[in-house]
């Protein structure tokens, strides 16, 4: 990647990650809209781009995520954001405090995490 599409990348990401936090969505809106470019596959779509372009098996994200941030994975997709693949994964602690991470889907490399401000309600 070139230095300009790897700023472009990383300003999306981080708009992917803040999307998730109502209070981090205050100021710029347009300058965070027009920078997420990101589409989510559907399962189908995902099987096909996982074997034509070798990417890493979401369960092997999901135990990789779970063992660096101590939590339960609960779910993963795969996500195109600008021209990289990208798995957006939610993980749980035990505390109830929700995690969204992103991984490279074919490295596995941890590209961002964001903590969800509010803990779940215990049960």
């Amino acid at each position: 990647m070139t230095s300009m599409s790897n700023i472009a990348f990383l300003l999306a990401l981080g708009a992917a990650l803040a999307a998730t936090s109502p209070a981090a969505l205050a100021g710029e809106p347009e300058a965070r809209a027009a920078a997420v470019k990101r589409t989510c596959l559907a399962p189908a779509e995902t099987r096909e781009e996982i074997k034509s372009r070798h990417f890493i098996e979401p369960y092997v994200v999901l135990k990789s995520a779970s063992t660096q941030f101590k939590a339960e994975a609960l779910s993963a997709k795969l996500c195109h954001l600008g021209d990289e693949f990208v798995y957006e994964i939610k993980l749980l602690h035990r505390d109830g405090r929700l995690v969204h991470a992103v991984m490279d889907a074919a490295s596995g490399k941890l590209l961002g995490a964001h903590n969800a401000h509010e803990p779940m309600p215990k049960m």
